[in-house]
């Protein structure tokens, strides 16, 4: 790569054709000419050289070209100079150029890379739906399958349902002439728990009242004897003696209150018993009479349909006859 060492165009260089060094300017003051440090043989400076130099050039009359020269040079200097300017940014522009290139270049092969990498999992995501629509449609042949299975064994069970609601309405016929016959029984035994536990609670009032007289005979007694106590020990012996056996059947007679108590309890419990199987079986009757009614509903209407189409074969018997009598008139 071809590489140029342009000075800025504000750089000044010594007077002297054999130095031509760059002279630091601060901007201030009058231009440096000639190099104030250096020293050449002699020990003399760029400025006392020039002058000899120039001493010597018009010795040998050079002076008259050299100034032309110089002129020549001080007109060319500028034109040089704003040249070197434009170089200068030329060669800035081609390098911020080149730069730029070279970035996008990278870009640009990254970019192909990713775009590669994106193509390529396309394809990956690609061969991966076509699996997926594959194993969807083998899914869906199967239910297919499974679906036309299950509508057979609906159409086989429904035939069984029409069988089974036949026998079901047979059985109902069945059911309602046994519930008749269950609610005869119910009732009857309903009646007798109603006897029994009639006559248990009169029994139990018998007893009741039979305790009560004899505990107040008891207690008269006990009273008569308490007040004769000191008197009648005798008497108290026997009166103490008939308390014993009166408190005695006082307690059977409490175990029979309480056994009569727990067998009304359990009469009350079978008539519930009784009373829940006679709404049972009375809504059985019911159910079945409902039934029977609609069997004879349909009866009733095929029946009208029977007739219908008995009168419609009736009217076109008569038709047909009437045809059949009608006399042909030649032709």
């Amino acid at each position: 790569m071809l590489t140029m060492q342009i000075d800025p165009p504000d750089t000044r260089r010594c007077a002297y054709t054999r130095c031509s060094a760059p002279l630091p300017y601060a901007g201030q003051g009058r231009p440096p000419e000639y190099c104030p440090d250096r020293r050449w043989d002699g020990n003399r400076t760029c400025k006392q050289l020039a002058a000899a130099e120039r001493a010597g050039e018009r010795a040998v009359a050079l002076d008259v070209p050299l100034d032309a020269f110089r002129q020549a040079g001080d007109r060319f200097v500028p034109a040089a100079e704003a040249l070197a300017r434009q170089l200068t940014e030329v060669v800035t522009a081609i390098g911020t150029v080149r730069d730029g290139a070279v970035a996008r270049i990278g870009e640009s092969d990254r970019a192909a890379r990713d775009a590669d990498d994106r193509a390529r999992a396309t394809e990956a995501e690609a061969d991966r739906r076509v699996e997926d629509a594959d194993a969807h449609r083998a899914t869906a042949e199967a239910d297919r399958d499974r679906a036309e299975t299950r509508a057979a064994d609906a159409e086989r069970t429904a035939a069984t349902a029409k069988q089974e609601a036949e026998a079901a309405v047979a059985q109902a016929w069945q059911r309602a002439t046994a519930a008749d016959h269950a609610r005869g029984a119910a009732e009857a035994t309903a009646a007798q728990a109603v006897r029994r536990q009639d006559q248990a609670e009169q029994a139990l009032a018998a007893q009741a009242e039979r305790h009560r007289a004899e505990v107040g005979g008891l207690r008269a007694d006990l009273t008569r004897v308490t007040s004769q106590r000191d008197a009648v020990s005798t008497a108290l012996t026997t009166a103490e003696s008939r308390a014993a056996a009166a408190e005695t059947t006082a307690q059977t007679l409490s175990r029979d209150l309480a056994a009569a108590r727990d067998e009304l309890t359990a009469l009350r419990a079978e008539r519930n018993q009784l009373a829940t199987r006679l709404a049972a079986t009375e809504a059985a009757r019911d159910a079945a009479t409902a039934e029977v009614d609609r069997c004879a509903t349909r009866e009733r209407e095929a029946l009208t349909r029977a007739r219908r189409a008995e009168s419609r074969l009736d009217r076109l018997v008569h038709r047909a006859a009437t045809v059949a009598r009608r006399p042909i008139r030649p032709t």
